[in-house]
């Protein structure tokens, strides 16, 4: 039996939207097709593609093996309509993005919404989330990053540069003192950044000229910048966190900044998307669209 590609790319959207059921309501089609469809292409492979329960789907090694494959034929598709709707002034398509939550939350969710109600055409979804996703694996089309990057299998436009700060509230100075020089950090309580699966990070100051890590102490450690953030305005020790998150914070003097001269974390926010991509017509005023969102807000990150 012939493998159908049509069948490939549907098996594509059961695996991204997790449901028979609603690939059959995007998509306008009856349940009992997209399981035929489904079955006919494991028939067709002589494989089984998914586990299927009736709460969830799960891919079998054959499957993630093949959607890995189909992704790429569907992105090689999309690019191919993208070339040529790029000649057209219509934009639309389906766009997956992923994003950190404090530059979501501060700026780009309603950018987003901004851009999608400016394109009626344009379909998106969104994943927030400060887990640094495997673009070509999980099937993104932009992802927004605020890091160091050095991967070169992907496309980066620098959008903004983010300052950090080190800050406390002012009435955990009044108790504990305001450290003069970042070696005075091990009297103080300090608030931990924690990655998952790895170790609190160390501070980075500038010293003798020098970038230079600093481990710090404390008994506090977290997941979540915002976890952080109330965690120093509460009084309870010394965060190194984005001056964008804190931006209006540090105006209003609930929180105070610290060992300004030695401050030395900046990291750049960038829109990346994969080499193989296109940079359609799409994809570029969405970035666009962005930069100039982020750089109305350039005070906050400065």
């Amino acid at each position: 039996m012939m493998v159908k590609a049509d069948d490939m790319l549907l098996f594509v959207q059961v695996v991204e939207e997790g449901s028979f059921s609603r690939v059959s309501a995007r998509y306008e089609i009856t349940l009992s097709v997209v399981s035929k469809r489904i079955a006919r292409l494991e028939k067709a492979l002589n494989v089984q593609l998914l586990y299927r329960t009736t709460r969830k789907l799960s891919l079998t090694d054959a499957g993630q093996a093949l959607y890995k494959k189909a992704k790429l034929a569907q992105q090689a598709l999309q690019d191919a309509q993208d070339v040529v709707t790029g000649y057209s002034d219509d934009v639309r398509g389906r766009m997956k993005i992923t994003m950190p939550v404090v530059t979501a939350n501060l700026v780009l969710s309603q950018s987003l919404i901004e851009f999608c109600e400016q394109y009626p055409g344009i379909e998106v979804e969104l994943q927030v989330t400060n887990r640094v996703v495997d673009i070509l694996d999980e099937g993104f089309d932009l992802a927004i990053r605020t890091a160091n990057l050095a991967d070169s299998s992907l496309v980066a436009r620098r959008l903004v540069d983010s300052n950090w700060v080190v800050c406390a509230a002012p009435q955990y100075l009044q108790t504990y003192g305001i450290p003069a020089h970042p070696d005075e950090l091990t009297r103080h309580h300090c608030l931990l950044y924690k990655y998952e699966g790895t170790k609190p990070e160390s501070w980075l100051f500038r010293l003798d000229g020098q970038d230079t890590p600093m481990a710090v102490q404390g008994r506090y450690r977290t997941n979540t910048l915002d976890t952080l953030k109330h965690g120093a305005m509460a009084g309870f020790g010394i965060a190194y966190l984005p001056r964008a998150l804190i931006y209006e914070e540090l105006q209003a003097g609930k929180l105070v900044s610290l060992l300004t001269p030695f401050v030395a974390k900046a990291l750049g926010i960038y829109a990346i998307y994969p080499k193989a991509r296109q940079p359609d017509k799409k994809l570029a005023l969405m970035v666009e669209h962005f930069r100039q969102a982020l750089q109305r807000k350039q005070q906050y990150f400065a």
